[in-house]
């Protein structure tokens, strides 16, 4: 729930955004909660080009990033509510509202960038799509590739299973994430996106897990000093609209949309996080941190791996969605 005063922020900034908008476009309020400049923010930016470019400047979409609007689960709330039109938001977030997706979240389910790309473009993301808009208002308009995932730490690197016994890890508010730290050894510990950089710097966590790409974004070599190539989760996100206001739209709007973030995010796929995740590696290397790889890979996936059957038993549906990236493989 938004706090009042955030409440009277949000009512405050979106007042001031329609105020500078011309009368005769359209104007679309788009929030995330990533950093300005940011791959995410590239995205959002390099998508409100497209459709201001493809509408002849009768539609335009208004950025509110890096939280502004409220942190990721605030934002995603506010999209199925109205009170804001599109957001990207990480694909765990929604397993709240269609639980199945939390598939998109499990250690080692994905093999490499090829394999999750043409799953997230084939029957397995649009069976993904089709079942958030049957049980939300939201209406899934693309699929963000951020990479592998792996772990940092404030101290020296942790590169075996055994090291993370009692260590406090940094986790979203997501069952997925939760259980995986658990079943590691870890003590999970909740902390919103937007907060992370401040809990490692005061010791709350000692650690978190993220792209690499994301970890220079939200400039995390600041507060860590090693980073473990575990590659355990392909970062995902996607970009929603409400599904009350896309279905007001003629089709012709709705496919510019549609396509207009579907080429944003193949945008960034191709031009920032692909080339960048190995680059980040170094430029991570370069501003301080260690980087090294994990030590005995087949133990940390083993460890992982009764979060599949958990997942697929407190989620009904998800065996068909595992069952989709085992065949894709």
């Amino acid at each position: 729930m938004l706090t009042r005063l955030k409440a009277s922020l949000f009512a405050a900034a979106i007042g001031a955004a329609l105020a500078a908008t011309p009368a005769a476009a359209q104007t679309f309020r788009m929030a995330h909660h990533h950093a300005v400049g940011g791959t995410v923010d590239q995205t959002a930016k390099k998508f409100a080009e497209l459709v201001e470019e493809r509408t002849g400047g009768d539609v335009r979409i208004q950025i509110f990033p890096a939280a502004q609007l409220g942190q990721e689960r605030e934002a995603y709330d506010l999209l199925n509510q109205g009170a804001i039109d599109i957001t990207i938001t990480s694909t765990g977030i929604l397993d709240k509202v269609y639980p199945p997706i939390a598939v998109t979240s499990l250690p080692f389910i994905f093999k490499s960038w090829d394999h999750a790309m043409n799953a997230f473009h084939g029957e397995f993301g649009k069976d993904l799509a089709d079942g958030v808009r049957e049980n939300s208002n939201t209406e899934v308009l693309a699929y963000i590739g951020l990479g592998f995932r792996d772990m940092l730490f404030r101290g020296d690197p942790i590169t075996n299973v055994e090291g993370m016994d009692g260590v406090k890890m940094r986790s979203p508010e997501s069952l997925v994430w939760i259980r995986m730290f658990e079943l590691l050894g870890a003590k999970p510990t909740p902390v919103t996106w937007g907060e992370v950089y401040t809990a490692m710097q005061t010791g709350v966590a000692a650690g978190l897990e993220s792209p690499a790409m994301a970890a220079l974004d939200m400039k995390f070599n600041e507060v860590s000093e090693s980073l473990v190539r575990t590659g355990h989760m392909f970062g995902t996100m996607l970009i929603g609209m409400n599904e009350d206001r896309y279905n007001a739209l003629s089709p012709e709007l709705q496919e510019i949309l549609r396509q207009s973030a579907v080429d944003a995010a193949a945008w960034a796929d191709e031009t920032i996080s692909i080339p960048g995740e190995e680059e980040a590696y170094g430029k991570l290397e370069a501003l301080g941190v260690s980087v090294v790889p994990a030590e005995n890979i087949g133990a940390w996936a083993d460890a992982m791996h009764p979060l599949w059957d958990e997942v697929a038993s407190r989620a009904p549906g998800s065996d068909h969605y595992i069952e989709l990236l085992e065949k894709s493989e």
